[in-house]
């Protein structure tokens, strides 16, 4: 049997779309199944608390776990951010994931090694919200002349500030090779933002393709969930405004 991503409803091996509520049964990049061989660990997703107050944790009693504001296993009511519904933990085989099911804001994961951000990919850093997009080469006529504007003066990619309520803030052009973002110093600078390292993250371009890779900072460097992920034990994930630490422990 196969289990719908969507809906954890059981589906034939061969079911193109669930029979329950119709959505692709290899929509994304992992199909969730029950392991009968490899055992699975425990899991418990706890809300990291930056006061160092008391934070509370939901342990995953079935084969899903889900989070938002309104609805699900771990309710965020306190954060106009989140979704009703936002992320959905589950199994595949015996691997953890997690997916993005509420849109919106999205669901972030943090930074462990360098990675590969493609144009329309979304950065968080602080309060900061970012998106790549590609900056068109400058038109041209006749004898290569450009036809109107600045001259170009070789960026092919920007990052662009995503502000509260959708509206799009500064832009930032993207030189080739490293591009460091920080609070103090940089190529790229926050002054304002608290919650930014001095030094934060370099974002290396080679030609049109960026990689994001953290320098050491307090709070760490975020990408977008495009599709279905699997988790690592002390993955951390941001929701709105909310700090999620993945814990797995495996059962003796």
């Amino acid at each position: 049997m196969t289990f719908c991503q969507r809906c954890d409803s059981e589906n034939s091996d061969d079911a193109t779309l669930c029979q329950a509520c119709g959505a692709p049964m290899r929509s994304g990049t992992l199909v969730m199944a029950v392991s009968q061989i490899a055992p699975r660990p425990q899991v418990s997703i706890r809300v990291v608390r930056a006061d160092g107050g008391p934070e509370s944790v939901v342990k995953m009693q079935r084969d899903t776990l889900t989070c938002g504001q309104q609805y699900g296993d771990l309710v965020l009511s306190d954060d106009p951010f989140v979704m009703p519904q936002q992320a959905r933990f589950f199994f595949s085989g015996a691997h953890l994931a997690v997916e993005d099911v509420g849109g919106a804001n999205g669901v972030f994961v943090r930074l462990r090694q360098e990675r590969e951000l493609p144009t329309g990919g979304e950065l968080r850093l602080g309060r900061q919200r970012l998106v790549l997009e590609p900056i068109p080469t400058a038109s041209t006529g006749p004898g290569g002349a450009q036809i109107w504007g600045s001259p170009d003066a070789g960026y092919r990619l920007r990052l662009v500030q995503l502000l509260e309520g959708g509206m799009r803030g500064a832009a930032f052009p993207l030189k080739e090779g490293d591009n460091l973002l920080g609070r103090e110093h940089g190529d790229i600078t926050f002054p304002t933002d608290g919650f930014v390292s001095g030094r934060h993250a370099v974002l290396n371009v080679r030609q049109d393709q960026l990689t994001v890779r953290d320098v050491g900072s307090s709070n760490g460097t975020f990408i977008r969930l495009a599709g279905p992920t699997f988790v690592d034990n002390g993955d951390h994930f941001l929701i709105g405004r909310q700090l999620l630490r993945v814990e797995l422990q495996m059962q003796a």
